[in-house]
């Protein structure tokens, strides 16, 4: 395989909602994306020699452009870098293709080899990313790898359509909106169980012959405490956590030192380090960040960002009843694509008992919400501070500085 002289990585300026930081500091499975970024680099023997902006890119043709707000796998890089060469761009294709989520990338068709920009009817699509050896004129697709399944899609948008599941391990997430660090956020948690389960099995068995009261399929961390009642199926905790009694965790990334009390249920999430998820809770299809305290009885597809508490009596709609959720992106209101959708919290957020956040929604950094009412309309610019909501708005509550 021949790799490039040297990687740099491209500016490309991508700030993420609610947090209004830079997409490469936000974090998946606990890392930053530069640092992810960096390891799948150096698993491969690479390493980041700079910067530059996405004006310079292309001017050394045996050199590896690599956006800073794109989260990959090293499988994926490594599938690419085997078959590119000079002149060449990262397309990737999904199987099965990606359905309700805002698309950022270019679309392209691939047939006989071939990679085109214009529609070609009889093609497969294809996605082109930010991963290119010089100039990037020309696609190299990536095959995809992993394990898929149909079945029927339950509930009432769905009674007898058949859905299509995929858990892909040759990854690749352009990371520009808080929906899409869910999809990172899957992403990371199916490589990681696919490493474990398929390319380092003995990890499993290790932690199995540790914990034989648990399933062989989770990799267990150094001094954690898990209760015999608990169930973890494809699971991977980091040192020092916490799992209490009859708590069932399915496909999750645990972070280190965190607290998960009895009876919770958590599936394919990512829950950050010195965590905290109260008794009875429930975390689906969620990443919930550093220091943060969940208590929401059925947090799901949400993001909560770090140090943030979230009320046991506190509400995260996750379904929108009239329709497909729509999502702020920039200066625009996005349709999603799908009626299935939770909220994103900033960092700092507090939400007292009664407070209901509707789907779709965001809510900025620093924002504390303690009193009742259905909270439908979210100013972006609003500043940190106390609120109340009041007939669907929140308003800065009386006393609060």
């Amino acid at each position: 395989m021949k790799l490039p002289r040297r990687v740099l990585r491209v500016q490309t300026g991508t700030v993420v909602s609610p947090w209004g930081v830079p997409a490469r500091e936000l974090k998946v499975l606990g890392v930053p994306l530069a640092g992810r970024q960096d390891a799948v680099l150096a698993r491969l023997g690479l390493s980041s020699a700079g910067e530059v902006s996405a004006e310079e890119v292309g001017r050394e043709p045996d050199t590896l452009y690599l956006d800073d707000d794109l989260d990959l796998a090293a499988g994926t890089l490594r599938s690419w870098l085997k078959r590119a060469g000079p002149g060449a761009r990262m397309a990737i294709a999904e199987r099965p293709r990606r359905l309700g989520e805002l698309e950022v990338e270019p679309q392209a068709w691939y047939r006989d080899g071939e990679v085109g920009a214009e529609e070609l009817p009889g093609s497969e699509p294809v996605r082109l990313l930010g991963v290119r050896w010089g100039s990037g004129e020309r696609g190299v697709r990536v095959e995809p790898l992993g394990f898929t399944g149909k079945g029927t899609l339950p509930g009432p948008f769905g009674d007898g359509q058949t859905m299509e599941w995929a858990i892909d391990v040759r990854t690749a997430v352009t990371v520009r909106h808080w929906v899409h660090l869910l999809r990172a956020t899957y992403a990371g948690i199916g490589v990681g169980i696919w490493e474990q389960l398929v390319l380092s099995p003995w990890t499993s068995f290790y932690s199995w012959l540790r914990w034989p009261l648990h399933p062989r399929t989770a990799r267990i961390g150094r001094r954690c405490q898990v209760h015999p009642t608990a169930v973890l199926e494809g699971c991977i905790l980091e040192d020092d956590v916490h799992i209490g009694a009859y708590s069932v965790l399915r496909g999750c990334w645990v972070g280190q030192g965190t607290h998960i009390e009895d009876h919770v249920t958590a599936r394919l999430s990512a829950i950050g380090p010195r965590a905290h998820v109260a008794n009875y809770s429930m975390v689906n299809l969620s990443s919930v960040g550093e220091r943060s305290s969940i208590g929401h009885i059925g947090a799901q597809a949400s993001v909560v960002g770090e140090g943030c508490f979230v009320s046991t009596f506190a509400t995260l709609h996750d379904l929108n009843l009239r329709g497909n959720v729509r999502v702020r992106m920039g200066e625009k209101l996005l349709d999603t694509g799908v009626p299935f959708l939770g909220v994103a919290l900033g960092n700092g957020v507090r939400l007292g008992a009664g407070v209901t956040i509707a789907s779709g929604r965001e809510v900025p950094n620093g924002v504390h919400v303690v009193a009742e009412g259905a909270v439908g309309r979210i100013p972006a610019d609003l500043p940190a501070g106390e609120y109340t909501a009041v007939a669907g708005r929140l308003v800065p509550s009386a006393g609060a500085e």
